[in-house]
């Protein structure tokens, strides 16, 4: 993808005034202000249908490529776009297809998306943004004198029971291209059976949890849980009297254990995070390989933090749930993430410019394991290595002068002088002589 690779877009639903207060105020903390503003620009973008080139998207937002692919990815995580591509006559052209956001009934029942904004915003605001979505019932001392259809309208019984054959074919028409923007759960190693069995040990039913599948599976992904926790912050969220699961009560106790990031025990590991010598680089690769597999994000920095008596910021807490939220990378590949920004290149603090331009490599050379994430680490190392032109303004295309030193330059005073020839007395004689005629008729000269 270029500045000048074309692009149409379409609409899959209606976007409503409402659509709208939900993309700012349920989505936008998720994907980004850049995504929202990249997703506004789609919708109003004059003769939307036609062919544009993605340099128009550039020149609006004010951001480059990567940025702009970055939020096309959170548009798609999210189901607010589809994007399909063709390619004719060596010409390729993207179709970006806009979705309405979700109600915001829909999207609280939604566990990817409640989940990600819980701990994004934290339950405070969590439960405000809840607030202003919920139903306001009617007070105890109103009645309800609302009209239904049948009392309002005149309908034709006969033409209930036997529909005629256009509304038939409609409701299928629009029911195929209406379908609710879905966001895919990511494929995990779960396991239920364990969990079933470390459940059947209290008072908490199994049966009852498989509704909540998908949401057991977001928290599993998201904050790294096992199945014995799981099970534990599982009980915490039922009802001891009704035995009853309260989803949205275990969200907040898993984000609430998530967040209380308690200093921990020195790493108990006979192999180090930091850099090793060359001789020992291989074993210790292989270690923090298999660290970084083994560990969840949140562990893995709170590691290196304590190997280089540091802590873990708040604000790192929220560029690692971040990354997590956008379920591009397995834990292992975020984790050498982690330890080549902290770590190889010795930054005290994640950066998350730094790391969103890393996670846009890495994701579009499709990196998958560890394995390849330390390949691209070395890659970065080398490309940093090598020379760069700094040339500007009318420099631009001088020719660059390579500035050789001479080997007498590179040989230190105290060798040359070691290998400079001593003279005889009969040529310091003759020197000395030499310099004495030359004062003599320098002196002459200045008194004439």
């Amino acid at each position: 993808m270029t500045p000048r690779t074309g692009f149409v877009v379409r609409l899959a639903d209606r976007v409503t005034d409402q659509s709208w207060q939900t993309l700012t105020q349920l989505y936008q903390p998720i994907i980004g202000p850049v995504a929202a503003a990249l997703y506004s620009s789609l919708f109003w973008l004059p003769e939307r249908e036609q062919l544009h080139r993605h340099g128009r998207l550039l020149a609006g937002l004010g951001i480059d490529l990567e940025h702009l692919y970055a939020a096309r990815l959170r548009l798609e995580a999210t189901g607010l776009l589809t994007t399909t591509v063709k390619t004719a006559n060596d010409l390729t052209t993207f179709c970006y297809t806009l979705r309405a956001p979700l109600t915001p009934t829909r999207f609280f029942n939604d566990d990817l998306l409640s989940v990600q904004l819980l701990g994004v915003l934290g339950e405070e605001s969590y439960q405000t943004l809840l607030a202003t979505a919920t139903v306001v019932t009617p007070a105890a001392d109103e009645q309800d004198i609302t009209k239904n259809f049948l009392e309002v309208f005149h309908v034709d019984g006969h033409e209930l029971s036997q529909l005629p054959a256009a509304v038939t074919a409609g409701r299928h028409q629009i029911t195929a291209k209406t379908a609710e923007p879905v966001v895919d759960s990511p494929a995990t190693d779960f396991d239920f059976h364990l969990l079933g069995e470390i459940l059947k040990r209290s008072y908490v039913d199994a049966q009852a949890l498989q509704p909540y599948r998908e949401l057991l599976v977001t928290e599993h992904v998201t904050y790294g849980l096992d199945e014995p926790t799981m099970a534990r912050y599982i009980g915490e969220a039922t009802d001891l009297a009704t035995n009853a699961f309260d989803p949205e009560r275990f969200k907040r106790v898993v984000a609430r254990h998530f967040e209380q990031q308690h200093p921990g025990q020195p790493v108990q590991s006979t192999a180090s995070l930091a850099p090793t010598p060359a001789a020992v680089k291989s074993t210790a690769e292989q270690t923090v390989l298999q660290m970084a597999s083994q560990m969840t994000p949140a562990d893995f920095l709170e590691a290196i933090k304590q190997q280089t008596g540091g802590f873990v910021t708040s604000g790192e807490q929220r560029i690692i749930r971040d990354l997590v939220g956008r379920q591009l990378f397995s834990q292992g590949v975020l984790n050498m993430m982690v330890y080549h920004v902290l770590v190889d290149e010795e930054r005290p603090t994640l950066n998350k410019a730094l790391l969103d331009t890393i996670a846009n490599d890495w994701s579009q050379s499709k990196v998958a394991t560890p394995q390849q994430a330390v390949v691209k680490i070395r890659e970065r190392q080398q490309a940093a290595k090598q020379p760069r032109s700094r040339a500007t303004g009318s420099r631009r295309n001088a020719t660059t002068v390579k500035e050789t030193l001479p080997e007498w330059a590179k040989t230190p005073a105290a060798t040359k002088a070691a290998k400079q020839p001593q003279l005889s007395d009969q040529q310091k004689q003759k020197l000395n002589a030499r310099i004495a005629r030359f004062k003599q008729r320098r002196s002459g000269k200045e008194d004439s």
